[in-house]
């Protein structure tokens, strides 16, 4: 048997949209296959079909392990030996570590749940996986990290054949990522195959084996990572060559827009940090996972309670008590958690861009739906939202489109100064240099852009100057013609340059 996986003719109609159209995968025991695509090409869908989440149209075929395979829920197809690990984790945050392993197939003695075999099996596949964590530690004083191989060793336990890691590292140090390689090394000698969803182009080459690539729902072909390389995936991404991946626009900078001094938060999260922007500038702000970048601005922007600490907004010292409070003054946030602090998900993607400037769709002092639907079509164009339509609801989108749909809402408030925490991750290439050259609009314009990037090359490509934390302060600060890895490296760890 050459596959323990195959994947044929498989389309999926949703209405309005043919999100796959008669594509394939196939996947051998004990390889690492990457999927790739941009947003919107159809890998999720396919995925949620494998794991009975969604079923397929008519004429197409999957077989596991030689064996024709039908699931119509995510248990039945863990059951079958296939398992999948999301990008956005689920874990239960109030059960322990070993309740979330056996959730849902509990260890029974006499009708009841065994708990301490429950424990005692725990202990040993934590123990195999090198995770230091108590079986009986609630999920929720764990790290992203530290759930994330959770859910790695809840998949191993059902004795998985096949498991599919959608973004595995999106918020994970590099130090866990290689951890997380460490035990994708150690599944491949057990002879389980790994689906690897991610756009970062460096863990394709460095953990996958193949690479099978999809565009507009349609298979596109597949190849080993020895013979493609990164040039040559992009073009079957996207369609095209794209040379510039970073384009850095020409703008002129003018003077201090915005300043934050002296930054303290009241759970000391943040300590003694300062920062400014200018008009036409763009400044990054680098720094490991758990540095205070996101920490910073979320205090900055009155989303938790500083104890010190002055803002200034076009020279004028403001008083922050809310969110509200910076709005007004013309400054944006776009969050790190699209789905949970940047989207409605239940509502249309006209409704959640027009969301913020909602006094641009009243009509008699009332929300117009016509209204929204005109203001939100200018910025559905001008990000390229794949969206069949502006009445489409937001959780029907693609991760990256969702995130165009949080971008959008806040320009069409027009601020000056745009926060943006992790604005590309889980964005495909293409659709990251589109937001690039939207902010390099956005700067050219006169407006003040921060951006906070775990990706130094991003920060490296786009910004300015870069501000670098580590342990919650500032670690140093540094200008366009100082930029390398390695100094931002060393300053992000705090070791003294």
């Amino acid at each position: 048997m050459d596959y323990i996986l195959e994947m044929n003719n498989i389309s999926k109609t949703f209405p309005g949209v043919k999100a796959l159209d008669g594509v394939q995968l196939k996947v051998k025991p004990g390889e690492v296959h990457a999927l790739m695509g941009e947003n919107g090409a159809g890998k999720s869908t396919l995925m949620k079909i494998l794991m009975g989440i969604y079923t397929m149209d008519e004429g197409g075929e999957i077989r596991f392990n030689g064996q024709p395979y039908h699931v119509h829920n995510p248990k039945e197809a863990m059951d079958t030996g296939v398992a999948m690990i999301h990008q956005e984790l689920n874990p239960i945050l109030d059960m322990t570590v070993y309740e979330n392993i056996f959730v849902g197939r509990e260890i029974r003695k006499y009708g009841l749940v065994d708990k301490k075999a429950e424990i005692e099996e725990a202990k040993k596949l934590i123990a195999d996986s090198g995770l230091h964590v108590s079986p009986t530690e609630t999920l929720r004083n764990l790290t992203v990290a530290q759930c994330q191989l959770i859910e790695i060793i809840k998949a191993i336990s059902v004795n998985a054949k096949v498991i599919v890691m959608d973004e595995p590292t999106a918020a994970i140090t590099d130090r866990e990522v290689e951890l997380l390689f460490g035990h994708i090394r150690k599944l491949k000698e057990k002879g389980v195959a790994i689906i690897y969803i991610s756009h970062r182009m460096d863990e394709i080459f460095a953990i996958c084996d193949n690479v099978t690539v999809y565009r507009d729902g349609q298979y596109i072909g597949t190849g080993t990572t020895q013979e493609l390389d990164e040039a040559a995936l992009i073009k079957m991404m996207v369609g095209r060559e794209i040379t510039d991946v970073f384009p850095k626009l020409e703008a002129e900078i003018g003077e201090t827009i915005f300043e934050a001094k002296h930054i303290v938060r009241a759970d000391n999260k943040v300590r003694d940090v300062s920062i400014s922007v200018r008009r036409g500038e763009i400044l990054g702000i680098g720094g490991l996972v758990g540095a205070g970048r996101s920490e910073l601005v979320e205090g900055i922007f009155g989303m938790h309670k500083l104890s010190g600490g002055e803002i200034y907004v076009k020279g004028k010292k403001i008083r922050v008590s809310s969110p509200r409070d910076i709005i007004k003054e013309g400054v944006a946030l776009i969050t790190e958690d699209r789905k949970v602090t940047g989207l409605n998900l239940s509502g249309t993607v006209n409704d959640n861009i027009s969301m913020v400037a909602i006094r641009k769709t009243l009509s008699g002092g009332l929300y117009s739906k016509t209204k929204a639907r005109q203001v939100s079509s200018e910025y559905i164009g001008k990000l390229k939202i794949k969206t069949p339509s502006g009445d489409q609801i937001v959780n029907n989108l693609s991760g990256g489109n969702q995130q165009k749909v949080v971008i959008a809402k806040w320009l069409l408030n027009d601020p000056d100064i745009i926060i943006m925490d992790e604005p590309t991750r889980g964005i495909d290439v293409g659709a990251k240099r589109d937001i690039y050259l939207l902010i390099g609009s956005l700067v050219q314009e006169g407006k003040a852009v921060i951006i906070i990037s775990s990706e130094i090359p991003e920060l490296m490509g786009v910004c300015d100057r870069i501000a670098v934390m580590a342990e919650g302060h500032l670690s140093g600060e540094l200008d366009r013609s100082q930029f390398s890895q390695e100094t931002i490296m060393t300053l992000a760890s705090d070791i003294a340059v």
